[in-house]
């Protein structure tokens, strides 16, 4: 804030105090010009925080758990995505990124899941409007269990951080029920910048530009001594590395320029080179010096970033407004991958007349992301798999004269990586307006405890997404190429009434009371369109396909809530609090459509009783607790009749579609819905105590929240003789106890030294209690076997598949040669992590400032195919390892099967050169590719420093990197870069596009 004149009241004064609520005050000499930083003073003002429905209250008035988190803390480290700049920051929340790649999906979900198959994510609220937050594609229905294909994006990824002045987190349900049916994955509450803090009379400019260069974030190490081949044998198509050493190409008898053979007899002899057929295929000198490559580090690209943000803020006597202008431009670290958003959101408000005020919210955002394919149909299963001995980027992907004909160093399972990246695109392009308009009306009727408050808001969530799969002509899986558009118009009207009456009674006792009615209307249209089988290469279009199949639907959903609040409080000591709401939904059963749900919370500060109020040590205590009840309603569909497609193979193809010819069919939908359909039902129950100590030195707040989740919705297989082969319908329970934990220490607060670190504790327990009759586990995603399942008395999710062979007494058993042997399949892996701890840590010393954020996951399990595969292949360090030893023992402690039937501890050895029989068998146990999925992430450091501090000019430089340092268990690994946009997020992977690291620098001016 910036006084031009300031007058002493005294001639004579000395000195000069200087205050602001909320901020520590500050003595200064008088001079001519005055320059004074005010910290914050958490002891003179209780801080206000943003709750359901825009209501704004003391944060020691709540009985329930909420954090925020500040905008400075969100762009501290310069991330473009909303998501990532969240991680590591607050408790009872769990970040999962899908890749390091731009636009990448990322699954938030608030103290665990609610629903087995069904959406998971918090409600998002910007400035007072519920927006749509989730993905519109679940990969686990379009991408084959979600291991093939790309990833869909979900649509917090058009939220910019730089425009975002706070974000308050609504964890449990007494928290976010006034928001019904919606709230129930809890709610992320986004305050946007809007200038009612700028100063009068001039406009506030503040631009920011960032500019940062990503790079893989770890590979995995491999091998660079045997050549391509298998049984010690060079083989140029071969898709394992099982070949002779790399030096002894030149002396092998079919392909060694060495010895004598059919090449050497066309060509003549070259001595220390060797015959690659791929590089006569491109055109090239098939002659080459036999060498070792590094193939995935010269796969991956450094990708680069480039974001801007300019502001404009101005506040008057009777208003305010914030205008704001972004982009961010990111290639990705593949080629061909990238993301370009831009962004456009204004903010103003005026105060019409001393009762009436009037304001407007609107963001519109255009985007578009470049994607690749990961699982089995993806760039990583060639950049991985390809021997050191093959120059995978040296040579060309395509025959000479045939960019259509691929040329890899296996045969046509998967894509050369190269040739995908150039003729496979996979694009989301995406327009969004989303926004509010609202009147209100306020008036004490020239009382001093009586308030009335009337407020009538108007907003709309609109948006377009158009979702383009290109596969092109000449691909494995698609050899006369393939298009897929689906377009996605999505249109949801939000109309909210509030009236509110606040009655402070007397000096001790104040009463609120709200009623309120929402309106939410909203409208999905999908439009696909399918083309198959190219007329001519070159042209990959949609247009160019022989067969063409489209389709349209349309849904309709309506809801109307009816709520009330009241809150009461007495001597700032007991805060009650309880609501009820009404949902009525169309998209339910007739007779099932509308449910109540009430909450209750009740908070009580003990520090304020007479003798605790004088303690200098606890200066703040609080014991809360509530109860609430919220639901989630399901999707009831009568008839639904579709056109049949039928398909086969490894992951992908549908050989015949209708029409076909002149011929089309219809088919009844293979899913029936239940018409008793109910809404699944949430009973929450939370406890709490928040403390401060030493005036606010330390601060330390603990909850714990039981869950208890009925009536699940999900699907249930049905008996092939009922014409259906799964019926959706309520059948499961599930609940969840969860404990958190937020300490904040401030030890240092001097004039140029400032020190605060603080930690968030998180241990979030699903256990499945049940599911429909006569059903043990539901599959989440994943293949045959392994796969993601939710299981009956097992934490959720698990993982499911081929286990080690195990005699009675659980002892793993290995055959006559030591081999390990697959036993019975089941549950053979736990995905939820013992606890999570975020740290957060900043130091200003002088102008400097320094911030930090590290990210603890502990315990938990992943399926990690990549892995076996890539050991069976022989690609690994670990298969040349285990190869040139003269023997060695199966790695896990077992036991081998004696004559007699009793069993005695693994002794067999197993030699060297029988490393691949190793290795196979270990690829056929799905046991073996389970890891324990601990990690330590430095997720943020960034140092900032003011190089410029003029009174019309104020330039702040600063360098900042993101995840560039991984502690972790699983090899080579990004162990958050997993398969599925889903609640298999986190669990399964198998060739996943892989993490990245940021480094970058940035400047921000004020004028």
């Amino acid at each position: 804030m910036n006084y031009q004149h300031i007058t002493s009241p005294c001639s004579s004064a000395e000195t000069l105090v200087i205050s602001f609520i909320g901020l520590e005050s500050q003595e200064v000499k008088i001079q001519p010009v005055v320059k004074v930083i005010l910290r914050s003073d958490s002891e003179q003002l209780d801080e206000v925080v943003v709750t359901a429905m825009g209501i704004s209250r003391e944060k020691k008035a709540l009985a329930y758990a909420v954090q925020d988190v500040k905008g400075e803390e969100l762009t501290q480290a310069a991330s473009t995505s909303l998501s990532s700049a969240l991680q590591g920051k607050v408790s009872g929340v769990d970040i999962t990124p899908s890749s390091g790649m731009p636009g990448a999906s990322s699954q938030i979900v608030i103290r665990g899941v609610r629903s087995f198959t069904g959406d998971n994510t918090p409600l998002y609220v910007v400035d007072g409007m519920p927006i749509s937050s989730a993905s519109d594609i679940d990969t686990d229905s379009r991408n084959t269990g979600s291991v093939a294909g790309a990833d869909f994006a979900n649509r917090a990824v058009d939220l910019d951080p730089n425009d975002i002045e706070s974000i308050n987190i609504l964890k449990g349900q007494a928290a976010s029920a006034l928001y019904g049916m919606r709230a129930s994955n809890g709610v992320i509450v986004i305050t946007t910048k809007s200038g009612k803090n700028a100063t009068k009379g001039k406009p506030n400019i503040t631009f920011n530009t960032n500019l940062s260069f990503n790079k893989v974030s770890t590979l995995p190490e491999f091998q660079k001594e045997y050549a391509q081949g298998s049984g010690g044998v060079y083989s140029p198509y071969a898709s394992t590395a099982w070949g002779p050493k790399i030096a002894d190409l030149a002396n092998d008898a079919t392909y060694g320029g060495n010895t004598d053979n059919a090449y050497t007899q066309q060509y003549g002899k070259h001595e220390g080179m060797y015959y690659v057929p791929q590089r006569a295929n491109a055109g090239l000198d098939p002659w080459a010096v036999p060498q070792a490559y590094d193939n995935a580090k010269e796969f991956f690209n450094t990708g680069v970033s480039w974001s801007n943000n300019v502001n404009v803020s101005q506040a008057f006597d009777k208003g305010n407004y914030s205008f704001s202008l972004g982009n961010s431009m990111s290639e990705g670290i593949i080629p061909n991958t990238g993301m370009d958003r831009y962004n456009v959101k204004l903010n103003a408000m005026a105060n019409l007349t001393e009762n009436w005020t009037t304001g407007f919210s609107g963001n519109f955002i255009t985007s578009k992301i470049r994607k690749q394919s990961s699982g089995n149909e993806g760039v990583i299963a060639t950049v991985y798999g390809a021997p050191s001995s093959y120059d995978f980027n040296g040579i060309p992907s395509h025959v000479d004269g045939d960019p259509y004909t691929q040329n890899n160093y296996r045969s046509s399972t998967f894509n050369n990586a190269y040739w995908a990246t150039e003729n496979n695109s996979f694009i989301e392009r995406s327009q969004r307006f989303f926004g509010n308009a609202y009147v209100q009306y306020k008036s004490n009727f020239g009382t001093d405890n009586h308030t009335l408050t009337a407020k009538y808001q108007l907003g709309a969530d609109a948006y377009s997404t158009i979702y383009s799969d290109n596969y092109g002509y000449g691909d494995s899986y698609y050899p006369t190429g393939y298009s897929r558009q689906d377009d996605y118009q999505i249109t949801e009207m939000n109309s909210l009434l509030t009236v509110t009456y606040d009655w402070k009674i007397n000096a001790d006792f104040d009463f609120s009371l709200m009623y309120g009615n929402e309106w939410v209307d909203k409208t999905t249209r999908v439009t696909t369109a399918q083309g198959y089988n190219f007329n001519f290469p070159g042209w990959n279009n949609i247009g160019n396909a022989t067969t063409f199949q489209a389709g349209q639907s349309t849904t309709k959903k309506r809801t109307v809530g009816n709520f009330g609040n009241l809150s009461l409080s007495w001597k700032n000591m007991l805060y009650l609090n309880a609501t009820i709401r009404n949902d009525v939904v169309s998209s339910m059963p007739r007779g099932n459509r509308s449910f109540t749900y009430p909450s209750v919370s009740l908070g009580w500060i003990f520090t304020e009783l007479p003798f605790l109020k004088a303690n200098q040590v606890l200066t703040f205590g609080k014991i809360r607790g509530s109860y609430a009840e919220v639901g989630m309603a399901g999707e009831y569909i009568e008839n639904l009749y579709v056109t049949p497609a039928y398909g086969g193979g490894f992951s992908a193809g549908t050989p015949i579609q209708y029409p076909f010819g002149s011929v089309t069919s219809y088919v009844p939908y293979y899913r029936i819905y239940d018409p008793n359909l109910k809404p699944q039902n949430t009973k929450s129950y939370e406890i709490g105590l928040d403390l401060a100590f030493w005036h606010g030195l330390v601060s330390l707040n603990y909850t714990y929240s039981r869950q208890n989740v009925k009536d699940q919705i999900f699907a249930v297989p049905l008996s092939t003789s009922t014409g259906y082969s799964e019926m959706v319908t309520n059948g499961g329970a599930i609940h969840t106890n969860a404990h958190e934990i937020t300490l904040t220490v401030n030890p240092v607060n001097k004039k140029n030294v400032y020190w605060d670190f603080g930690f968030n504790f998180s241990k979030i327990d699903n256990y499945v209690d049940k599911l429909a009759d006569g059903v043990e586990s539901i599959m989440l995603g994943g293949f045959v076997t392994p796969q993601v399942r939710a299981s009956i008395g097992d934490k959720f999710p698990v993982i499911y598949g081929t286990s080690y062979l195990r005699n009675d007494e659980g002892e793993i058993v290995v055959d006559e040669n030591g081999l390990p042997q697959a036993g019975a399949p089941g549950v053979i892996g736990k995905i939820s992590p013992d606890f999570r701890l975020g740290f957060n840590t900043t130091l200003e010393l002088y102008k400097f400032r320094l911030s930090a954020v590290f990210d603890w996951k502990q315990g938990g399990q992943m399926y990690c195919g990549t892995m076996g595969v890539l050991d069976y292949y022989g690609v690994t360090q670990r298969s040349a390892d285990y190869r040139n030893k003269s023997e060695f023992l199966f790695e896990k402690p077992a036991v081998k099967q004696n004559a007699d039937g009793t069993y005695s501890p693994n002794d067999i050895t197993i030699k060297g050169e029988n490393a691949y029989d190793y290795f196979n068998a270990m690829n056929s146990i799905d046991e073996a590719s389970v890891y324990d999925n601990s990690f330590i992430k430095l997720r943020e450091i960034s140092l900032s420093y003011p190089v410029l501090d003029k009174k019309f000019l104020h330039i702040t430089a600063n360098v900042f990197a993101r995840n560039i340092l991984i502690w972790s268990e699983l090899p080579g690994l990004d162990p958050e870069a997993t398969l599925g946009n889903n609640n298999m997020a986190g669990a399964f992977e198998r060739f996943s596009l892989p993490g990245s690291s940021s480094y970058g620098f940035g400047l921000t001016f004020k004028f």
